[in-house]
């Protein structure tokens, strides 16, 4: 079958790979569309260190189960919970699988969902019974990457929130917030395209957080500039949440930390509760990814996709699972 690879240093190209037998415990997945993120990015620049040339990218996926197996009957829609853990070490024994020490993932570690068909453990998939648009359902992922950074900030019940960094998960992040029942939300984001993404959304909008004050702060930029400035924007008694993932370690100001009693939360990826959570949000309507959704790629148009990703043009590529 054919399907997007990332082939060695900043090469992705279409080409033809075995198709996928299902393992014991396994299911075969008709894929309808992937989503492509910063992670494939990272990845077709030969930046993430366990991905190994030939690898089929892609672990935002949606589809369909292609032989009824595990329980699960053919044509059930499906999102994929991409999440690999090792169930052996001392965080998935107590619970806590998303922060597993050994964390592999679909389309990094074993082949991704960019293709026809993909075999995913039984366990890793999400039936959804609604007829929602599949192609929604592949913005499920994301989507909980915002739940889980949400839930993680605690109450927000009229408080003033201030998100940094205007990308998918940053706009998701906001809207999230404004669910969960925060007062203000405030986005900050220096790209003109992404400010206008964003109000039209409904959400505020400004160029830059300096001189902003919010009683929880999302970092969804993962930048130094905007690491140095969080806890200056953060309210005294307030929460900064870490959603973007720092590559490097990066200096924050714990004396203002220490000084206002600020909380900093990490979050990492989702629980599987989280990526529930997010999957009934799209399957019920609450939450509505259609405007994230900038362009649908056919398969032997997703090179093509990808160096519009790294150019900054539109916000989520969605690859179909077939030309």
């Amino acid at each position: 079958m054919r399907a997007l690879t990332w082939t060695g240093g900043t090469e992705v190209a279409v080409a033809d790979v075995p198709e996928p037998e299902p393992a014991p415990g396994q299911v075969l997945v008709e894929v309808a569309y992937t989503g492509l993120c910063g992670t494939d990015l990272h990845i077709c620049a030969g930046e993430h260190p366990r991905a190994k040339p030939g690898l089929v990218i892609g672990h935002e996926i949606a589809g369909t189960v292609a032989e009824s197996a595990e329980g699960l009957a053919a044509g059930t829609r499906v999102v994929v919970d991409p999440l690999l853990a090792c169930g052996r070490c001392d965080t998935c024994r107590n619970g806590r699988p998303h922060t597993c020490e050994n964390l592999r993932l679909v389309g990094i570690d074993v082949p991704g969902g960019a293709a026809p068909l993909v075999a995913i453990d039984a366990d890793r998939l999400i039936p959804v019974a609604a007829p929602v648009d599949l192609r929604h359902l592949a913005f499920a992922e994301p989507l909980a990457v915002a739940v889980r950074a949400v839930r993680r900030s605690g109450p927000q019940l009229g408080q003033d929130v201030v998100v940094v960094g205007g990308g998918p998960i940053g706009a998701a992040v906001a809207l999230c917030a404004r669910d969960a029942g925060a007062g203000r939300v405030v986005l900050a984001e220096p790209a003109p395209a992404r400010r206008e993404f964003a109000a039209a959304l409904g959400i505020d909008t400004t160029e830059s957080a300096a001189g902003l004050r919010g009683d929880v702060v999302f970092d969804a930029a993962a930048h130094p500039a905007v690491a140095a400035l969080v806890t200056e924007v953060a309210a005294p008694g307030g929460v900064v949440v870490l959603v973007g993932a720092y590559g490097d370690p990066t200096a924050l100001d714990l004396r203002t930390v220490t000084f206002k009693e600020l909380s900093v939360v990490g979050t990492r990826v989702y629980s599987r509760q989280d990526i529930r959570v997010a999957t009934e949000l799209v399957a019920s309507g609450r939450f509505d990814p259609e405007p994230f959704l900038t362009r649908t790629a056919a398969l032997d148009e997703a090179a093509s996709a990808i160096a519009d990703l790294r150019r900054g043009v539109g916000l989520k590529v969605l690859v179909r699972g077939t030309s």
